[in-house]
Formats: C-alpha cells, sequence, structure tokens
C-alpha cells in the first residue's frame, strides 16, 4: 500500500480566497495544488491524479463548469469527486447544471470550516480506502504471478530430474560398452600393480591383447628407467595425496610416451588409471628443444650481433658479438634498446619498429649505435617480428653490423670517382679559364697601348679596369665551385637548393667538352619547383655522371654510325605528385638488356677497360637514395637511353635524416 498523501486540487481566481482555503485544509493530510485559473487547473491535471477538485464556478476566460466538462473528457479522470464554490446563491437550475458536469457537492462561499472539512476528510478517506484496494489487488495479483511462475519452475525441476534419471539409468546401461570402446585408454590396478582390466584402446597402448595383460604388473610394461617414478605415483594415489599426473615411457615397440591420471575406486582397493598418448606432444617438445639449442648456438656464433627485445624495446637476449659491439663486459640485458643509440638518431628508432610491425622486416638500415664509452659507430640494422605459438607478435629480433669500415671505404670510392670526374672537366676547364683570362689580357694590353699615346681618359681606364675585376670574379668563381665541388662532402650541412640551379652547374662544368665533341645539349627547366634538402653538391655529381656516360655512350655510337649522326642529350624536370622528375635522355650505343640489372652495382661497367670506374652510377644511386629518391634507367641498344630520377619533396624537405628512409 502506498504511502503518499492523497492530492487535492483547489481553483480560484481569488488569491485571498485561495490562501483562506489552503489555510482550512491545513488540518488534512492532503497534498495541495492550487491553480488561479482554469488553464492552470489544466496543466496540473496532466501530472497529477487528484483524490478531490474544488472549482469555483465564477472565474474569467474558463469558469468552472468549462473546467468540470475538461476534467470529465480525461479517460482516467472522468470519476474524480467536484465540489463548486460560489459567492452567491444559487438557484434550483444552476445547480442542476453543476451536478450535470459531475459535481458532488455545492457550497456558498463563505464556507463553513467545519462541515467543509469533514466533505473533505470523507473524500480523502473515500481515495485513501480506493488505493489501498487497488495496492491490494495489485499485491495479490503479483503474488498469484509468482506462485504460477514457482509452480512452472517445480514442473521444470521434476521433468528435468525424471529425464536426469532415464539419462542415468542410460549411462549405466551403457558404461561398460563406453569403457571398453573409449578413445582414451582406461585400466584397473591394485596396490601391488597388477592390472584387473584394461579397455581396448589401452590394451592398443601397451601393444597387447585385453586378455594377456590381465593379471600382468604394470611395472613390466614401462620403460625401467620410470618404474620408480610409477611406484611413487601409484602409493601417492592410495594413500589419497595430491599429484598432478604422470609421464612415462612405454617398453612397446613404438616406444610410446603416455601421460597417467588416477584415482581410487571400490572401496579404496582399486585404482581407475587413465592413460593418454602423448608422444607427438613430446617428440614436439624435443624438436622444440633441440631448435633453441640451435638458435642459442646461432646467437652466440652469428658473424652479426643479434639482441632480441620485448614489445617495449627492453632488451632480453644478446649475442656476444652484440656485446662487443656496445663494448659491453657483461651483459646488457635489462637496458633498453634506446640506451645505445645518440640523441640525434633515437627517433628513428620507433620508425623502425613501426614499419617491421606493418611489413614483418626491415633491412639494412643505416644507423647511428653508441658505446658504452659513450663513443658512436654507424651500424646497420635488420628487424623482423617473433610471434608466439597463436601468432600474436612477442618481440623483436635486430641484427646490428658495424659499417663504419664500409662508410670509410665508400666515402674514398666516392672522393676516388669524383676525381675521375674532375678529370674529365679539365680540359673544359681551361677554356672556361682561358676565355676570362684573354679577355683581361687584351683590357690590359688596350690600356697600356692608351697610356703610350696619352689617350687614356679616366672613364676609359675605368671601363677596362671593371672588365677585368668581372673576368677575375668569372675565374674566382669557376675555381671555387670546382674545389667545392671536389672536397669531401661528409661534414656539409643540409640546407635547400635548387635542382634547377644544381643542373644548370654541372651542365657549366662539361659544356666545353659536350660543344668541342659536337653534342647538342638542351635543357627544359620545370617552373616554380620547390626547393630540396639535401647536398647540392653531390646532386651535382650525380647529373655530372650521368652527362658524362651520356657522352661516352653517344661517342661510341659515333663510331659504329655514319658521319651524319647527330648527338643529343636532353635534360627536363618537372613536379609530378609530389615528386621532382629529372630526365636526362641521350640517342646514344645504348644498354643490352642483360645489363640493366646490373648497371647501379658497384664495379660493374660497360665501358672498356682502363675507362670506368664501374662507380659513377653506384655512388649516384647512393645519392639519390639519401634525398630518399629513386632511379630509373630505360634503355634499348643502338636507340638510347632515358635516366629517370625521382626526388620526393616533403621527405627532402621534412626529414633533415632522409638518408635512413625508413
Amino acid at each position: 500500500m502506498s504511502n503518499s498523501l492523497s492530492k487535492i486540487l483547489i481553483v480560484d481566481d481569488n488569491t485571498f480566497y485561495l490562501s483562506l482555503l489552503k489555510t482550512i485544509l491545513r488540518e488534512v493530510e492532503a497534498e495541495l495544488h492550487i491553480a488561479s485559473s482554469g488553464e492552470a487547473a489544466l496543466d496540473l491535471l496532466e501530472n497529477n491524479n487528484f483524490a478531490l477538485a474544488i472549482l469555483d464556478i465564477e472565474m474569467p476566460e474558463m469558469d468552472g463548469f468549462e473546467l468540470a466538462k475538461c476534467i470529465r473528457n480525461y479517460p482516467d479522470k472522468d470519476l474524480t469527486p467536484i465540489i463548486f464554490l460560489t459567492a452567491y446563491f444559487s438557484d434550483e437550475l444552476l445547480m442542476f447544471k453543476g451536478y450535470n458536469y459531475g459535481a458532488i457537492d455545492y457550497l456558498t462561499k463563505p464556507v463553513n470550516k467545519t462541515i467543509f472539512l469533514s466533505k473533505v476528510r470523507i473524500f480523502l478517506e473515500l481515495d485513501r480506502q480506493k488505493r489501498s484496494l487497488i495496492a491490494g489487488n495489485d499485491s495479490l495479483q503479483k503474488s498469484k504471478e509468482e506462485l504460477e511462475q514457482k509452480q512452472d519452475l517445480l514442473n521444470k525441476q521434476n521433468r528435468a530430474l525424471k529425464r536426469a534419471q532415464l539419462e542415468s539409468e542410460e549411462s549405466r546401461k551403457k558404461y561398460i560398452e563406453l569403457y571398453d570402446f573409449a578413445p582414451t585408454g582406461y585400466f584397473t590396478i591394485n596396490r601391488d600393480g597388477k592390472i584387473l582390466k584394461v579397455n581396448h584402446k589401452a590394451a592398443y597402448q601397451f601393444g597387447n591383447s585385453s586378455e594377456k595383460l590381465i593379471n600382468c604388473n604394470l611395472n613390466e610394461l614401462i620403460d625401467p628407467d620410470s618404474a620408480d617414478n610409477l611406484n611413487q605415483f601409484i602409493r601417492k594415489i592410495f594413500e589419497k595425496k595430491s599429484h598432478s599426473g604422470l609421464e612415462i615411457r612405454l617398453s612397446n615397440a613404438k616406444a610410446t610416451f603416455v601421460y597417467l591420471e588416477g584415482a581410487i575406486i571400490d572401496q579404496e582397493q582399486t585404482c581407475l588409471l587413465s592413460m593418454s598418448d602423448i608422444t607427438d606432444r613430446k617428440e614436439a617438445q624435443i624438436a622444440l628443444q633441440e631448435s633453441e639449442e640451435l638458435y642459442h648456438s646461432l646467437l652466440k656464433t652469428s658473424p652479426d650481433g643479434i639482441i632480441i627485445t620485448d614489445l617495449k624495446g627492453k632488451i632480453t637476449e644478446a649475442s656476444d658479438i652484440a656485446l662487443e659491439l656496445f663494448g659491453c663486459g657483461n651483459g646488457i640485458e635489462g637496458y633498453h634498446f634506446i640506451d645505445f643509440i645518440p640523441e640525434e638518431s633515437k627517433r628513428l628508432l620507433p620508425k623502425i619498429y613501426r614499419r617491421t610491425i606493418n611489413d614483418g622486416m626491415v633491412q639494412n638500415i643505416e644507423i647511428s649505435l653508441k658505446k658504452t664509452d659513450q663513443s658512436t659507430f654507424i651500424g646497420e640494422i635488420s628487424t623482423s617480428l617473433i610471434r608466439k605459438n597463436n601468432g600474436e607478435l612477442k618481440a623483436f629480433m635486430s641484427v646490428l653490423r658495424d659499417i663504419s669500415e664500409r662508410k670509410r671505404i665508400e666515402k674514398q670510392l666516392r672522393h676516388t670517382e669524383r676525381m675521375a670526374g674532375i678529370g674529365e672537366l679539365a680540359t673544359g676547364m681551361a677554356h672556361e679559364i682561358n676565355q676570362p683570362l684573354n679577355t683581361i689580357s687584351l683590357s690590359i694590353d688596350n690600356i697600356l697601348y692608351s697610356l703610350d699615346n696619352h689617350t687614356c681618359t679616366e672613364p676609359y681606364l675605368k671601363g677596362k679596369l671593371n672588365k677585368v675585376f668581372d673576368n677575375i670574379s668569372r675565374i674566382k668563381k669557376i675555381i671555387d665551385h670546382v674545389r667545392t665541388f671536389s672536397r669531401d662532402q661528409d661534414d656539409f650541412l643540409l640546407a635547400g637548393f635548387d635542382i634547377n640551379t644544381g643542373i644548370q652547374n654541372s651542365i657549366s662544368m662539361i659544356q666545353e667538352q659536350i660543344s668541342q665533341k659536337e653534342i647538342e645539349l638542351s635543357f627544359s627547366p620545370g617552373k616554380n619547383l620547390p626547393s630540396v634538402t639535401g647536398n647540392a653538391y653531390r646532386f651535382e655529381q650525380v647529373v655530372l655522371n650521368m652527362l658524362i656516360n651520356a657522352k661516352d655512350a653517344l661517342e661510341e655510337k659515333k663510331k659504329r654510325n655514319c658521319v651524319s649522326y647527330r648527338k643529343r642529350i636532353d635534360i627536363s624536370t618537372k613536379l609530378s605528385d609530389g615528386y621532382i622528375i629529372i630526365e636526362i635522355k641521350d640517342n646514344g650505343v645504348g644498354i643490352k638488356p642483360e645489363h640493366i640489372d646490373n648497371v647501379l652495382l658497384p664495379f660493374f661497367t660497360t665501358k672498356a677497360p682502363g675507362k670506368g670506374t664501374g662507380l659513377g652510377l653506384s655512388i649516384s644511386y647512393g645519392i639519390i637514395k639519401e634525398l630518399g629518391g629513386e632511379i630509373e634507367i630505360q634503355s634499348k641498344p643502338q636507340i638510347g637511353t632515358t635516366v629517370r630520377i625521382s626526388i620526393p619533396v616533403h621527405d627532402s624537405r621534412n626529414n633533415k635524416h632522409s638518408r635512413h628512409h625508413v
């Protein structure tokens, strides 16, 4: 039964009378809801059920009769008791109208407090009795439903019990059949280990018939090395001590490995044992153990350093060579791999791990490494994934090698190739310098002649001297550029440079040779190319190598063709899909198809002995890779060759360590 108070609705446009009624009704236990108009009363009716409605008849806009009519139109509020109040004596016609709209009483203001409260209490009591009856009915209905549910549950339990009894009976009938033909071996022994009963599967595992196995001692059927463990295992079972099963090896022809579990039956006089064949698992364990031994042997004997790190980068295992690389006398297990990487290269390691996860493996990434004495060296890292049996990622394996010596040799080779290029430029350089020297000589000769004739004016002298200084600056610029081009570039700070300017500088260094060989050279620079971050002089070395190769290919074809053959080199640049594309085309002798895949390899050359080092294209490829780019070569014998260089704009702009290019 609900303990909430009954609700009374009071509607009157006279605030004084509303306050008076509210004061009178304080003596009853009810929740009062006040409204000063019919519209306000309807809003209260939307969300409340009232035990009694007290309505003033005379109200503006909506009088009491209209409000009563609205109340009667609510489906669930049409039986709400209504008492009409009026300030005037009413005739019978007006009272009849009120009763017609659902009034149960009619009072004249001012109301008699005693009579008014008596009537209100009657309706409140009726409401409480009504709500009590409704609550009691709900409780009875709920109890009935709960009883029906319990009865239904009891019926289900009875039916389930009957089914269980039937199934138990069927199980007992089938026990012997299931025991004999179970896929797991079962047999029964006494305290002395004598076999009393054995099913077909166990007999098969023992390698004998069930009849011959009865009364045999279990110790006679196992490997002698397992006897002590077996006897201890059986003793624990009969003494009811805890045990976790036993792995033993049978003495049958197959030398089967089995796993035994047991329990006491028949008033603790016999023991039922289950026997599972675990030969495959044991062989897999042995193979795994041998594999791990081989793995550790390879780890210790590998000529490269190997470290195993968990997914957070902590080193869990390291080979002796790895310890030697990092200069550690003791183990480095427990350290983080990133502790052995200099500050400037630490951002590279997470990138290597992410790419390893995405691609399964990364190979031959250059990275700076740090020894325990804080000295650094250039290393090369290849990383692969180690997974669990379920395929879940477990760890990273990284193979490390010190390539400092290799980098030193590569540096020497680059310098050698650069010097070879300088040798090719010697003739052109002499001509480029001779031209301004001749101009200087002629200007000085004119000045001396004018001085001898006393015709040398100040403007004339200044003009000639300015021309002398201009040509001296030209010579200085040529010498400075060639000197910078030929020096060691390893300490050069990366900076932005213009691709078209770099190509033009390379052309200027070989222009004289090109002209002397009667080669037509055209350059079509792309417009609005973004700058590239890198070593401008190394890029110029790439272009110079390509131009020298093109010149040699043209000369080789000239030897094999008629005099009318026109030698051409066409260079163009453009921006395409975030890449700057440089194409260098010639109509020279071309490259044979079987040589295309080898031309970028070190020391491979198609030139005659003594005419090439075989390092130009290989070094050029390495320089372009430092910019994050690629070199593609297309060629047809006796038609020509096209070298296509693509350099990514975003890599060269944003990644100053693009040489790693992870």
